[in-house]
């Protein structure tokens, strides 16, 4: 995958680029390295796009994992029912949040919900993170426009959180933020068309190469 477009909140750009160019180039091979078409997993069941092969924001965001797992942004969850150990603090019984990732105090969010789960991401979260001393910066993942016009409905993207960006502002107790808005290369495109197209033709063909998620019904939400 490639980098579509980013967005230096309070600074983020040059404060991470001054602070934590390693953790920076780290994050930009991860993405470099997702080949997408290993997340064209969903088969759409909504009216608009029935039958459609589309991406699956729970394969991504999971393939964008295991390449942060392996430059030491998490940990394995071995014989757990979630693949990997997400940074967490508890507040009690219960009570807890945890992060994406954290490495060196910077805090790393992937983000492939609603637009409200990416303000929290930013506005929320990473500040009480930081106020607890685990992070002093953070680095939010999320997808471009074009990436999500081939998601199901419900799924947000860079442009929406710049609406919050250009009408919130900033505030003293927001912290310097790199939004990085991620989508296609070429040679992806053209590998997920010819997928698609054999999908539609040949569906039984395509199952070969294709392992289609199965859906429980519940939803991503705020963790």
């Amino acid at each position: 995958m490639k980098i579509f477009d980013t967005y230096s909140f309070k600074g983020g750009e040059k404060f991470i680029k001054e602070n934590h160019p390693k953790e920076l180039r780290e994050v930009f091979e991860a993405i470099k390295s997702l080949d997408a078409a290993l997340c064209l997993t969903k088969e759409s069941k909504e009216k608009t796009m029935r039958g459609k092969l589309l991406f699956s924001p729970r394969d991504m965001n999971e393939y964008l994992k295991l390449m942060f797992y392996e430059k030491g942004w998490t940990k394995k969850a071995d014989g757990k029912k979630k693949e990997f150990i997400e940074p967490r603090h508890a507040f009690g019984k219960n009570r807890f949040r945890e992060m994406d990732g954290i490495k060196n105090k910077v805090g790393l969010e992937i983000q492939f919900g609603k637009y409200a789960f990416m303000g929290y991401d930013i506005f929320s979260k990473m500040i009480i993170f930081k106020n607890l001393k685990y992070i002093e910066c953070g680095i939010e993942v999320v997808p471009s426009e074009a990436l999500v016009r081939q998601m199901s409905t419900g799924v947000s993207s860079f442009q929406q959180l710049l609406v919050d960006f250009e009408n919130r502002g900033e505030s003293n107790i927001d912290i310097p933020v790199f939004v990085i808005g991620i989508g296609l290369t070429e040679e992806e495109k053209i590998k997920c068309e010819a997928l698609r197209e054999l999908f539609k033709n040949d569906k039984r063909e395509a199952l070969k190469t294709i392992k289609l998620r199965t859906y429980n019904g519940s939803k991503p939400g705020p963790k």
